[in-house]
């Protein structure tokens, strides 16, 4: 057995010991792609659902200025007109 055996031989090793690494990397590339991707959708509902609350909030919240403004004006004059 030459030096040159041991050179073919270190070459197969490396070849199969890359080929291993690499389909154990894509594997584990593939599960964290799943993970993040299923993670991004839940994250996504959730913007979707504060999206709606808020949505419903600002529809409630709109008219309140109105009559709070109202209220005031009617307390105001009542003041007003106690005081005279």
């Amino acid at each position: 057995m030459g030096i040159e055996w041991f050179r073919d031989l270190s070459i197969t090793i490396l070849g199969f010991v890359t080929t291993a690494v690499l389909i154990f990397a894509s594997i584990m590339g593939y599960r964290l792609y799943r993970k993040a991707k299923s993670a991004l959708q839940l994250a996504e509902a959730a913007a979707k659902k504060a999206y709606d609350t808020v949505t419903i909030v600002q529809e409630f919240i709109k008219p309140l200025p109105s009559i709070i403004s109202l209220i005031q004006g009617i307390c105001g004059g009542l003041v007003l007109s106690n005081a005279r």
